[in-house]
């Protein structure tokens, strides 16, 4: 009696309903330990004397290299011109970037991935906001939670007040705030728009924004320096074209919030390899503001997911 083969439609692995969503968290997995590495390769060029706005600019540019050649190889939209959702996330790369690296000079590592990655309850607020309701009891737990994390990690509560990098714990909400915007844009565009074009214009036009500011400050002889070079173009490659080119194409085939969740691993990684490479430490109260806002945003993203899913 011959066996028969069992239905290909009853293997998870190969259904479409499960395959997207699996891949799409490697990605972002993959996109966490990217972001967390570039972080502490772009400290140690700060500490070379590299500057937070010419490494900027040269990422840029290098990413929008890389995406040219990805484009004209793979690329299936780079015909058509530019919108203004394209141009608009070009420049919100600029400040998003920008503020990043500078926060990343003033703070330690961990810290200033900690700050960036409040931004999923700025995203919620702004559904919030958005839909004219209310957020639920879970969110504001989760927001006051955030609120006393912040605080910690911050050390604005420390008795030396000296001790506190104003400019910095700024520069690290302001990049908060850029992320939060460059989600809620990415997955509003994504759906209908390929990942690799979307990218190569954004990047444009932040290289374009970048050149034009870096002719008014000179040329950036540090970014040449021979042991400089192979940094930058890292933190140009894997730092920029490769984490924000899996983060698009994470989100058009995972719900935000699970992305989200995924994303709360970064200072946790980071944190570690700044301790391994630079020897920075935190306090055990800025340890603890860190667990706070991860937590929170973890708890109140899967909050959000149950009340879709009901």
């Amino acid at each position: 009696m011959a066996i028969k083969p069992l239905p290909v439609t009853g293997n998870r692995f190969n259904s479409g309903q499960y395959s997207p969503k699996l891949f799409g968290l490697l990605a972002m997995l993959l996109t966490v330990i990217a972001w967390a590495i570039a972080a502490n390769v772009a400290n140690r060029l700060f500490l070379a004397g590299v500057q937070p706005f010419e490494l900027a600019g040269a990422s840029a540019i290098i990413a929008t290299f890389g995406l040219a050649i990805l484009d004209s190889l793979f690329g299936r939209t780079h015909a058509k011109p530019i919108n203004w959702q394209q141009f608009a996330l070009g420049l919100i790369l600029v400040g998003l970037v920008g503020a990043d690296y500078l926060a990343i000079q003033r703070l330690p590592v961990a810290v200033a991935i900690v700050l960036l990655f409040t931004a999923p309850i700025l995203v919620v607020l702004w559904t919030a906001l958005v839909s004219q309701s209310l957020p639920s009891r879970s969110i504001l737990v989760a927001l006051s939670l955030s609120i006393i994390g912040i605080l910690l990690v911050s050390n604005l509560l420390a008795s030396n007040v000296e001790q506190v990098d104003g400019l910095g714990i700024l520069t690290g909400l302001t990049t908060a705030v850029f992320f939060a915007v460059y989600i809620v844009l990415s997955e509003k565009i994504s759906p209908s728009q390929e990942t690799i074009g979307v990218m190569l214009k954004g990047f444009a036009i932040a290289s374009l924004f970048w050149i034009a500011y870096q002719s008014t400050q000179g040329i950036p002889w540090t970014l040449v320096v021979p042991e400089n070079i192979l940094n930058v173009l890292y933190v140009g490659l894997a730092g920029n074209l490769l984490p924000y080119l899996l983060f698009f194409w994470c989100i058009q085939r995972v719900q935000a919030e699970r992305v989200a969740i995924t994303a709360t691993l970064e200072p946790f990684v980071a944190g570690v390899l700044a301790w391994i490479w630079f020897g920075q430490t935190l306090s055990l109260m800025q340890i603890l503001g860190g667990f706070l806002i991860i937590g929170a945003i973890t708890w109140m993203q899967f909050q959000t997911v149950k009340e879709i899913q009901c």
